[in-house]
């Protein structure tokens, strides 16, 4: 699984040995450098924390493997990931250079003729693309709204007339693992996304 998004805790105690790579794209002088950040973390937990640990949580799918892919980075003054075409674009290729089963957009933006294209090819080759649905965007953004990408909302949160079928998951108070060791609830489509 393909976790494009900010940097993976990978020695996390529920992550230990399930992150098999870690690449950054945001900062091109140190690709290979490990970034421990909160929303990819909380991310990679729902997905592929262990089960056989005796600590923590279990992911949802613990006997998959992770490709780490930091197309994002923690804002200093909100806590926000910001990411950007060129990153996520590189991150992407990565992705599918790699044959990545499940490509994991834990992310919403603008509509990006680029990113469209490369998702496109990345579903071609057989990846299936989740996304999360944006609720403040009335199609459900970027790029949720993509033609064969998995969209999917949070259960529970206000409904959306979409044009196209979504996937409900859980999206509040949903336990992980955090990027200081720990753990935590988190709340949002994001992690609805992560789940399925």
């Amino acid at each position: 699984v393909a976790v494009i998004d900010s940097g993976v805790s990978a020695q996390h105690p529920d992550l230990r040995g399930q992150v098999i790579e870690s690449r950054d794209f945001v900062d091109a002088t140190n690709p290979r450098r490990a970034v421990a950040e909160g929303h990819g973390t909380e991310v990679a937990g729902l997905i592929a924390a262990r089960a056989d640990n005796k600590l923590g949580i279990a992911g949802i799918a613990p006997d998959a493997k992770l490709l780490a892919l930091r197309a994002c980075w923690q804002d200093a003054v909100d806590g926000r990931a910001r990411c950007n075409t060129f990153t996520l674009a590189k991150a992407l290729q990565f992705a599918i250079e790699h044959r990545a089963q499940v490509v994991n957009m834990s992310l919403g933006g603008p509509h990006d003729v680029l990113l469209a294209r490369l998702i496109d090819v990345a579903m071609q080759r057989g990846a299936s693309v989740v996304a999360a649905v944006d609720p403040r965007v009335d199609d459900g953004g970027f790029p949720a709204a993509l033609s064969g990408v998995i969209a999917v909302e949070g259960r529970g949160g206000q409904a959306h007339a979409l044009p196209f079928r979504t996937f409900l998951a859980p999206a509040q108070g949903v336990p992980t693992t955090m990027a200081d060791g720990g753990w935590g609830l988190v709340n949002g489509n994001s992690f609805a996304a992560a789940q399925v």
